[in-house]
């Protein structure tokens, strides 16, 4: 089999591994904020569990990364995180008050912290044989699959049985037991994935000098993280937006993870479209998140069906630039031995800016949800000059 075809098949093989867990967690984020509201929770708290399960699921894997560089143990990393990030989710169906609630979704995201550094180093390893845009993207589009089967199962339940959340949560053990299956099948296979970058030279030598210089945490990696730390604080988490929805009965209880379904459809599309379009221009691609974002608040956040329908496409769409972008260019621009550290430092930027930026959100909309949307507003009109300055200061396409 040659390289490229393995790199394909492993690619594929670690998507439909996300495919599973994206039917597990995703459903739960597409229900936790009503179910929260239901246990009593505040919009404060509620804002607040979304912000620090993304902390945590981010800023650690800082932690993980560094791990990862120096056991170089890919396989057992992933497996922890996989084992405790899928099984926290059927769990919340013995939740009896908001504050077990709470302290799942942390374990939750605690797991993914462990899983997802050690994952996209074995990708970055298979996406040099197909490109760095378009392998992510394609790994992404699968994962998002499941995204959009997982809530849509929970909608059914909730059409069938309102209000039974308890019963959606049960439901998804199934997915998350069928994607540690795939995790141990992929493992034997591949138990040296390091070997599909490591055991093939650049195709492109000068290319590569150019990728390895430009791995240092220099001024425009600073740069970068402001832009991403403001575009992130700016950008608002489901579970505040489905609290507003349930809150105001703008969307029933069922269709509310029907939307999100939508949203996690119109990331896929846009995660492989965006790829594409990364491989051709690099970083510019990145300006589309603020400019979309500036749009996304004032429609989910309003109290038109028809708008939060729009609303949440946009969101989507801006997720799935920066959960495909933003790892591809770590990818491109950290040699191999420290991507592992470079993702997770990374991280912890993204993480905390979602944390400050959703626990504002929370206690800004007990006051007013005008304020929420100025918010969003000012940060991703902030982020915009930190990207030109990058266009400004890059000779290259990339990064």
């Amino acid at each position: 089999m040659d390289s490229k075809k393995k790199a394909i098949i492993f690619i594929l093989l670690l998507g439909f591994v996300s495919l599973f867990a994206d039917m597990t967690h995703e459903s739960a984020r597409s229900i936790n904020g009503p179910f929260m509201s239901m246990l009593g929770a505040s919009a404060l708290v509620v804002g607040l569990a979304g912000g620090l399960g993304e902390f945590v699921g981010y800023a650690l894997r800082f932690i993980t990364g560094y791990v990862v560089d120096r056991t170089k143990s890919y396989w057992l990393l992933t497996i922890i995180g996989y084992a405790i990030n899928l099984f926290a989710v059927p769990l919340m169906a013995l939740a009896w008050n908001w504050q077990i609630a709470f302290l799942l979704i942390i374990i939750e995201r605690f797991g993914k912290a462990f899983k997802n550094p050690p994952r996209d180093v074995m990708l970055s390893f298979a996406t040099k044989e197909v490109g760095r845009g378009k392998g992510f993207g394609l790994h992404k589009v699968i994962d998002q699959i499941g995204a959009i089967i997982g809530p849509l199962f929970v909608a059914l339940i909730l059409f069938l049985k309102p209000n039974d959340y308890k019963l959606g949560y049960t439901f998804m053990l199934i997915p998350a037991i069928i994607a540690m299956i795939i995790l141990f099948v992929s493992m034997i296979h591949y138990p040296k994935p390091y070997e599909m970058e490591e055991g093939n030279p650049p195709q492109d030598a000068a290319k590569e000098r150019k990728h390895e210089n430009t791995g240092k945490l220099n001024k425009r990696f600073w740069i970068y993280s402001i832009f991403v730390t403001l575009t992130m604080m700016g950008f608002a988490h489901f579970m505040i937006i489905s609290y507003h929805f349930g809150k105001n009965q703008i969307l029933s209880d069922a269709m509310i993870p029907i939307i999100f379904a939508v949203a996690m459809g119109t990331e896929g599309l846009a995660a492989f479209i965006i790829g594409r379009v990364y491989d051709r221009i690099g970083f510019k691609s990145l300006l589309l998140i603020p400019l979309l974002a500036i749009a996304v608040t004032p429609l989910v956040f309003s109290f038109g069906y028809a708008l939060a329908i729009v609303g949440m496409i946009l969101w989507g769409i801006v997720l799935g630039i920066q959960d495909t972008v933003l790892r591809a260019s770590i990818a491109d621009i950290i040699p191999p031995d420290s991507r592992g550290k470079a993702y997770g430092l990374f991280n912890i930027f993204y993480g905390g800016a979602w944390l400050i930026g959703s626990t504002l959100m929370g206690a800004l909309y007990d006051i007013s949800i005008s304020y929420v949307v100025i918010f969003s507003i000012v940060l991703e009109v902030a982020s915009i000059p930190f990207m030109l300055y990058m266009w400004n200061h890059s000779s290259n396409v990339t990064a």
